[in-house]
């Protein structure tokens, strides 16, 4: 059944939301629950499901428990103002989009994070394209050697034609 979030749950949101930079995101849409899974809705569409249609619309924006697990739906919504991003070129795109990591040599600049971090890989529109974990800190990639791996990718938009499960929460 779907619900509105709880005490802990609207704590644990803001503060992811405060973390990436997007608070402004809850004067937008309205959130639901559905188990743990978090949905982003209409105003409109909230009303309709007030009504007890025990049905999911919307936006999955992630999972929540301690944290806020983001899909990569929720990344592209909430991603507007975050500086831990990584941008390639053209053909770094087509990689990532092929389920590949990225190279150093695809890197065209970077945003603000430590190594180990999720980070979120940009094409030159500044669209979302999937997320990674950086191999290093975002000073250190430009010098790094052409062929070096710098972000793994953890999940991309391209797994929706190969027909992989992605709305998982990473």
């Amino acid at each position: 059944m779907l619900r509105e979030l709880n005490e802990r749950e609207k704590k644990v949101l803001k503060n992811a939301l405060k973390f990436f930079k997007s608070l402004d995101f809850l004067n937008e849409k309205r959130i639901v629950i559905k188990g743990k899974e978090v949905f982003a809705v209409s105003e409109g569409l909230y009303e309709f499901l007030k009504t007890g249609i025990d049905c999911i619309f919307g936006v999955k924006l992630g999972e929540i428990g301690k944290r806020l697990r983001l899909t990569l739906e929720g990344s592209y919504w909430l991603m507007r103002n975050e500086e831990k991003k990584i941008w390639v070129n053209e053909k770094g795109e087509m990689l990532f989009l092929y389920g590949r990591d990225i190279f150093a040599e695809s890197v065209t600049r970077v945003g603000k994070f430590e190594q180990n971090e999720i980070v979120f890989v940009c094409n030159k529109f500044n669209d979302i394209i999937g997320i990674g974990k950086a191999r290093f800190r975002s000073g250190e990639i430009p010098k790094q050697e052409r062929n070096r791996i710098v972000v793994e990718n953890l999940i991309d938009r391209g797994a929706y034609l190969r027909h992989e499960k992605i709305y998982e929460a990473f």
